[in-house]
């Protein structure tokens, strides 16, 4: 394909650039006259101000490993250890390295080891010479930054394709990968050998994969959250982070950064437990008063019709109760059977059953009858007991005729203890459960 007019002219003002010529001026736009007119070398002290490359910088100097040398894969043994541009102690410190960082050894020179450039090294070109990604003239310099004064860490030739982009900040300047025979220096006393050159290729694809690894469980542990709590399965996400911890060896600040993510994912998924817990406990208590508000109205659309049933009881079964008593005094029967008396019927159902475990499937008149053979015969003031409180053994409670103070909770689906409220009474009862309450609870069977 036929290059552009711009490469042409470009192509023939850089080969009257490199023509010679005696008392030119210096190609490095200084303005003044070399004497030689060569272009290889200026005598003039304008330290190349406008930045044309065509020459290498002085403090460049392009190593060639000894052929003996055998290249190796290095670990920083400290922090803060310095990457220089040559190996001397006056060269420009280029960045520091930390302890564990690696490096590909490549050759020495007296106390100073050369190496590849750290990964993430980026190399900068004036954007002048580069045209459609080849580079237009020769001894181009490379530098460590997008700027003139930046170390110079190689140079290219005519004809090199590089693969750049133009600097975001600075558009004068093409960001690229930098040149392969580009060399750094590092003290020999803070590298120790782990392995060869192809150790470092290993490593940093372990740690590629190890990084991916880190942010796909990121990911994944974040997507988890936002299901609902019985959807979550956080099991995958905690063994990929603990594989990533058991590299802490290799990699310490990625282990230590997945122990950090762990942490905060067990943290997240135990508040969402306990929420849901919570909730739960929540929803299960609405659900039983709802089913005990339904159970209270059934129980007392009922009461009528049980105490009924009652009454008619026990006027059937109070002759054959007189004859086996004999001249034992009788409960008094009630006409009308009250609300608070009809509430106690099942709690003496249930004392009932319990009862036949013991004695039999017999009746319910046969346990009360064996109950009065029995009575406890109790003494004081009845008076109501009002509080409104679950399982309370009593609607009204018996106190003592010395000291006035309650001795006894009482109940009776039999006797209508209410027309009994404030007088000092005899009564005749059974022990009943009190549910754990501080007095004893009674059945009254006869008031005298």
């Amino acid at each position: 394909m036929r290059r552009s007019a711009k490469h042409l002219i470009i192509a023939f003002l850089f080969s009257i650039l490199a023509t010679p010529m005696h008392a030119q001026t210096c190609p490095h736009g200084c303005q003044q006259a070399c004497p030689s007119g060569c272009h290889q070398g200026c005598p003039n002290t304008c330290r190349n101000p406008c930045n044309m490359p065509e020459e290498l910088s002085r403090d460049v100097a392009p190593m060639t490993p000894a052929p003996d040398f055998l290249a190796f894969t290095g670990k920083v043994v400290k922090n803060k250890v310095r990457l220089r541009h040559q190996p001397n102690l006056d060269s420009p410190i280029l960045k520091e390295l930390n302890q564990g960082d690696l490096l590909v050894v490549v050759g020495e020179t007296e106390d100073f080891y050369a190496v590849q450039p750290p990964s993430g090294t980026k190399g900068y070109v004036f954007r002048t010479y580069i045209l459609d990604n080849v580079v237009e003239a020769n001894r181009v310099n490379v530098r460590l930054e997008p700027d003139v004064e930046a170390p110079v860490i190689g140079q290219l030739s005519a004809g090199d394709k590089v693969d750049g982009t133009v600097h975001s900040k600075n558009n004068k300047w093409i960001e690229i990968a930098p040149p392969a025979n580009t060399r750094f220096f590092v003290s020999k006393d803070y590298v120790e050998k782990l392995g060869d050159a192809n150790l470092m290729t290993s490593i940093e694809r372990r740690r590629s994969e190890a990084q991916k690894l880190l942010d796909s469980s990121l990911s994944a542990s974040q997507a988890e959250m936002q299901k609902p709590f019985p959807e979550i399965n956080l099991d995958p996400i905690y063994a990929n982070y603990n594989k990533i911890i058991k590299l802490g060896q290799e990699f310490p600040l990625m282990a230590a950064r997945a122990q950090e993510l762990l942490e905060t994912l067990q943290d997240s998924y135990l508040q969402r437990k306990i929420a849901f817990l919570e909730q739960k406990a929540r929803n299960a208590q609405e659900e039983w008063q709802s089913k005990n508000s339904q159970l209270n109205d059934q129980m007392r659309a009922q009461q009528q019709r049980l105490a009924q049933l009652e009454q008619q009881i026990r006027r059937e079964k109070s002759d054959l109760a007189s004859a086996q008593l004999g001249n034992m005094p009788q409960p008094k029967p009630e006409k009308t059977l009250t609300g608070k008396m009809a509430s106690w019927i099942p709690a003496e159902e249930a004392v009932y059953r319990n009862w036949t475990t013991q004695n039999g499937n017999r009746s319910m008149e046969e346990f009360y009858q064996s109950q009065q053979m029995e009575p406890i015969v109790i003494t004081g003031v009845i008076e109501p007991y009002t509080r409104t409180i679950k399982n309370k053994p009593g609607d009204f409670l018996l106190l003592s005729q010395t000291n006035n103070l309650p001795i006894a909770f009482l109940y009776s689906t039999q006797i209508n203890l209410q027309d009994y409220m404030g007088k000092q009474v005899t009564l005749h009862a059974a022990h009943r459960p009190n549910n754990h309450f501080a007095f004893p609870a009674f059945f009254v069977f006869q008031v005298e």
